[in-house]
């Protein structure tokens, strides 16, 4: 009787160039279901652009012939890979975490939808709070003389920018979940990090925010902080889950 095959890549048998055609496929079925994406994302785009002109600032300017067809097709493929995007979270971290065991690697479906939440959130969060506040703070430097003509691309490569700062950040939950849960980190190595976290969430917020803008530091910081403790408090569950399950293990043999 055959022994049952072993994935190499939990045994670590792959080779490099074996994880690079891997990779390569990944991408492949992550841009042709983005394309797919797309076709729904051209329908929509019209209306989310409408809607984020008016919820920040008021108008913008077209100064292209091509400029307004130009950022509705860019805004047509990232929405299209919103619409998919289940399935490209669920292809990416089935990538990312191959050589976890069979019962942890059963939660990759779910560590895919929630990640894709959190992006969700953190593109939420940018786009109800984050750059309407950093505009604000930025109009408030403005004199009665001048006059704002926001150019439309310069709007929306703002808008990206910030919301997949956020979105990225919003993972931070889910990345010391899995770290704590494969043993690289724990709860205790991070929260004797607090001081670090708290200074480097700080910093992220300067880089992601334009300018020397103090109060959008500030107030986009705080919550990143909160949201680092969060995952510390996270992190305590899901290693104390797994300090259960080994007890029952040693148990039960």
């Amino acid at each position: 009787m055959s022994e049952p095959r072993i994935d190499p890549r939990q045994s670590g048998d792959m080779p490099f160039f074996s994880h690079l055609e891997e990779l390569r496929q990944v991408l492949m079925h992550v841009v042709i279901a983005g394309l797919i994406g797309a076709i729904g994302g051209w329908a929509l785009a019209p209306r989310v652009l409408e809607t984020l002109i008016q919820d920040t600032v008021g108008h913008a300017v077209v100064l292209a012939p091509l400029e307004a067809f130009n950022e509705r097709f860019k805004l047509a493929l990232l929405l299209g890979l919103m619409l998919t995007g289940p399935y490209v979270f669920y292809r990416v971290w089935r990538f990312i975490v191959p050589g976890l065991l069979h019962r942890e690697r059963s939660l990759i479906l779910p560590m895919a939808l929630a990640s894709m939440g959190l992006f969700g959130l953190g593109v939420w969060a940018a786009w109800g709070y984050v750059v309407p506040l950093v505009l604000h703070v930025l109009s408030g430097f403005m004199t009665p003389s001048m006059v704002a003509q926001i150019r439309l691309s310069d709007l929306l490569g703002f808008f990206y920018n910030l919301a997949f700062a956020c979105g990225l950040v919003c993972q931070m939950p889910l990345v010391t979940m899995t770290l704590t849960a494969i043993g690289l980190v724990t709860p205790r190595q991070l929260l004797r990090q607090w001081r670090v976290a708290v200074v480097g969430a700080f910093l992220v917020t300067a880089l992601i925010t334009p300018g020397d803008v103090i109060t959008a530091q500030v107030v986009m910081g705080l919550p990143m902080t909160v949201l680092y403790f969060l995952s510390v408090a996270l992190a305590w569950l899901v290693a104390r889950r797994k300090v259960d399950r080994t007890t029952e293990e040693v148990e039960g043999a």
